[in-house]
């Protein structure tokens, strides 16, 4: 018989082997095994900057580091970084015995008792409250009404009337007085009479006729039934249940040596779990991290990040950020920012010159060990060098006139220096002395003594004079001397002033020329005031002074005396007035400021114009002569004020040069000396962040000008006390990072849609972090934020991953340590002793063992 194929050849089992069927060895499958396979998997995730793209260059350690340094700076670019994955594998391999606990030595025949001690205490408490209550109210009502009215009414009605008045007065009166005295007795009488009379009518008619006829029907039907049943119940059940119960038992065990001859020792081991544990980084992804500014604290920030910074300080102070009421706003008063007292001399150590000289443009000199020139600062109050591009050789003489600087070189050689670079002038001249005036127009001494004019258009003309030195006070009003005389330029003719012992003339913008005459075998000064026909001794401290080599006055009206050794020395000559006060309180309810004006000349602030909604202050004035400037600024709608910081200026004592306003929004500079980087104020008189509302200051005259000499602001902000804000700015890397870890991904994703990012030494287009970032936080380091850089296509994954793979692993190469685990298990082992410390058996000294 043929059994059908269906494909695929018939096969006879195999027969099993009777050995492994019935009472074979253990199968392996169900013996217990260990190392095969990890009982614990830990991962661990790591974050790590890898490049930061344009960094600064570091500063090289050449010494100990200063933890306390305060001017640490902050990254400034985007940082690129890996987040890794790693994971670790602990993998048991088995039990093995760990360090001796007890060892218990006995002699052979010898018993002693170990006691195993167990002690235990256990306190179990229950509580149970409960409590119910309900309360029922039914009510039922039943009303039923109808109603069914007819009415007619028929009215008909006629009103006629009439009225009439009329009045008729009439008043007089007459009066008399009579009076006699006769030898002493004496009578009198008077009279008055009066009259009135008034007539008034009044006439009504009505008639009228009105029928009503009315009909109504009515029934009316109504039940009322009510029914109100209410029922409550309370119920409270309180049962509470404490059971406390002690247990102490001791267990004695009896541990004996039957060893006739051997000594035994019994020792307890701890019992030790032995791992394998593997270490590798598994998994690679790619972060950026994004630079982020310092936060300057205020009340706005307050507001917003209070509970945020409250959980990040220490106890005292988040109670007080707490307890801080940011909404609650209050005027508060600007304390005025005055220009410190000028003191009436100033001397500069260290500053020796060979030459001075001073415009409209300020105080210049040149410096005697180098020849470099220098130009002083009235903010700072100190000499600062000119740049020197294009200045090969040293000067010896200086000249400041109109927007230009002119100077001679050690090799009488004429030089420009226009704000950037030193130029030799087109038309080459050599001179001995110069001189600028107000104008512009230069004057040079020539080497061979003769004067010439330089116009603005650059054409020489010789004044055919000889001079020593030369001066100019004015618009051609020029000075010069030679050989001991003055001249002064009188139209197209020069006139001799009398003086036979002239070394060194000067002019200041002020107008008045100094003249270094011979004293004997020294030399003093001696002034022409503007306008004066006389000469006259200087009325400050350089009166009667010797040694003096050269003085000019300052646009201030100061004076500057170049003594012979190089020293200098300043002399404040203009007297300050009593200042003017102004103020423009602010109310309860006053709007905030939305526009400042500011206008100054080259010596200070004039005037002041603050615009409020519906209302205009403004102090000081923009008259009188001199050059005016104007600065506006219009603040935005939250703009408010940080700071505000001034400088002296030089026209008055006390007057301000310049005014420097921190906001919200950044910084706004007015004046002349507002080249000075200064931190902002947040000390108890700073702004702290709020809105400007009111004005007050002073303001004081110096000749027919008026200046500012202090100011200050009301403003409206948040009810918080100071104390909290400088803790938090006296802090605020550490503040700063944690409002940058707590930001929530709305506000982050909002920002870092603005921004793009292109990798370093990519061609690529730059990368919107909006849509490859995470705007979940993952790293905060310094004033880095870190978030997870995705990837826009799996190939740039692969690409980046298999750049960073170490050589055939795929992450770096496994590290394997074997670690013990201690358990709570104890072995004990009994070992006997060696049979050579053991005794012959001398039954005539033991006794017998079988006894």
């Amino acid at each position: 018989m043929t059994t059908p194929s269906t494909g695929t050849p018939a096969s006879t089992p195999a027969t099993t082997p009777a050995s492994t069927s019935l009472d074979g060895p253990t199968p392996t499958d169900l013996l217990p095994t260990t190392g095969n396979y990890p009982t614990e998997i830990v991962r661990y995730r790591s974050v790590v900057l890898t490049d930061i793209p344009g960094a600064k260059p570091a500063r090289k350690l050449t010494g100990a580091i200063d933890l306390g340094e305060e001017n640490l700076p902050f990254y400034d670019r985007p940082a690129e970084g890996m987040i890794v994955t790693t994971e670790q594998s602990w993998s048991a391999q088995g039990v093995t015995l760990g360090r001796l606990l007890h060892s218990l030595a006995l002699a052979p025949g010898e018993s002693t008792k170990v006691a195993v001690v167990d002690w235990q205490r256990s306190t179990k408490a229950t509580g149970t409250e409960a409590t119910s209550e309900s309360d029922t109210l039914s009510s039922t009502t039943d009303q039923s009404r109808s109603i069914s009215e007819v009415a007619n009414a028929i009215a008909r009605e006629e009103q006629h009337g009439n009225s009439q008045a009329f009045q008729f007065s009439k008043s007089s009166s007459s009066g008399g007085s009579l009076g006699v005295a006769f030898f002493g007795l004496g009578a009198g009488g008077n009279w008055s009479e009066s009259s009135n009379t008034g007539f008034a009518t009044a006439v009504s008619r009505s008639t009228g006729l009105k029928s009503v006829a009315d009909e109504a029907t009515q029934r009316i039907s109504a039940r009322t039934q009510q029914l109100a049943t209410a029922a409550r119940s309370r119920n409270m059940t309180v049962v509470r249940e404490t059971s406390q119960s002690e247990k102490d038992q001791v267990v004695t065990r009896v541990v004996t040596n039957y060893n006739h001859m051997h000594a035994m020792s019994v020792q307890y081991y701890e019992v030790v779990q032995v791992y394998n544990v593997t270490t590798r980084p598994t998994k690679l992804e790619r972060c950026l991290f994004i630079p982020l500014q310092e936060l300057t604290f205020n009340y706005t920030s307050l507001q917003r990040y209070k509970e945020v910074l409250a959980a990040v300080a220490p106890a005292d102070w988040a109670a007080k950020i707490r307890a801080a009421n940011p909404f609650d706003t209050t005027v508060r008063k600007l304390d005025a920012c005055t220009a410190p007292e000028t003191p009436q001399g100033q001397a500069f150590d260290g500053v020796d010159l060979v030459d001075i000289a001073a415009s409209t443009m300020g105080v210049y000199g040149v410096r005697k060990y180098d020849g470099s020139p220098l130009r002083f600062d009235p903010a700072g109050r100190q000499w600062s060098p000119l740049d020197t591009t294009g200045l090969d050789t040293d000067l010896r003489r200086i000249a400041p006139g109109k927007d230009t600087v002119w100077a001679l070189r050690t090799d009488n050689v004429l030089v420009q220096f226009d704000g950037t670079t030193w130029r030799t002038d087109p038309q080459y001249k050599d001179g001995l002395a110069l001189t600028c005036g107000p104008d512009g127009t230069l004057y040079l001494v020539g080497t061979d003594n003769k004067l010439w004019q330089r116009a603005l258009n650059g054409t020489w003309t010789d004044l055919n004079v000889e001079a020593d030195d030369v001066a100019v006070t004015g618009r051609d009003k020029v000075w010069y001397s030679r050989q001991g005389k003055l001249y002064e330029r009188s139209g197209t003719a020069w006139v001799d002033r009398g003086m036979t012992t002239a070394q060194r003339v000067s002019a200041g913008p002020d107008g008045a020329l100094w003249v270094v005459a011979k004293n004997n075998n020294d030399t003093l000064a001696v002034v022409l005031e503007p306008g004066a026909a006389s000469w006259s001794l200087p009325t400050n401290g350089l009166k009667g002074v010797l040694g003096v080599a050269e003085v000019v006055s300052s646009p201030g009206g100061d004076c500057w005396a170049l003594m012979t050794n190089g020293s200098l020395i300043r002399f404040i000559t203009t007297a300050r007035e009593t200042p003017i006060p102004f103020d423009d309180p602010s109310k309860a309810d006053s709007p905030y400021a939305t526009k400042i004006d500011v206008w100054y000349d080259e010596a200070g602030i004039r005037s002041i114009q603050v615009v409020f909604p519906g209302r205009t202050f403004r102090c000081g004035d923009t008259g009188g002569s001199g050059i005016q400037r104007h600065v506006s600024h219009t603040f935005g709608a939250a703009d408010k004020l940080i700071s505000v910081d001034a400088w002296s200026g030089t026209a008055a004592r006390g007057s301000l040069a310049g005014l420097r306003l921190t906001m919200t929004s950044g910084v706004v500079n007015f004046g002349t000396a507002v080249t000075t980087s200064t931190a902002p104020d947040m000390t108890e008189d700073a702004g702290g962040a709020s809105a400007i509302c009111g004005l007050f200051g002073s303001t004081v005259k110096s000749g027919s000008r008026t200046y500012v000499a202090s100011l200050g602001f009301y403003v409206r902000g948040g009810n918080v006390p100071q104390a909290v804000l400088d803790h938090l700015n006296d802090n605020r890397r550490h503040y700063s990072q944690a409002v940058w870890a707590n930001a929530d991904e709305l506000t982050l994703s909002r920002i870092l849609a603005n921004y793009s990012y292109t990798p370093a030494g990519s061609s690529a287009a730059p990368v919107l972090l909006g849509t490859l970032l995470d705007p979940k936080p993952i790293a905060a380091t310094g004033n880095y934020l870190g978030f997870r850089w995705n990837f826009s296509s799996d190939k740039e994954r692969d690409d980046w991953t298999n750049s960073r793979k170490a050589s055939d692993n795929t992450f770096g190469t496994p590290v394997t340590n074997t670690i013990a685990i201690a358990t709570k298990g104890v072995f004990a082992e009994a070992v006997l002793g060696r049979a050579n410390s053991a005794e012959k058996i001398d039954l005539t000294r033991f006794w017998n063992w079988k006894d």
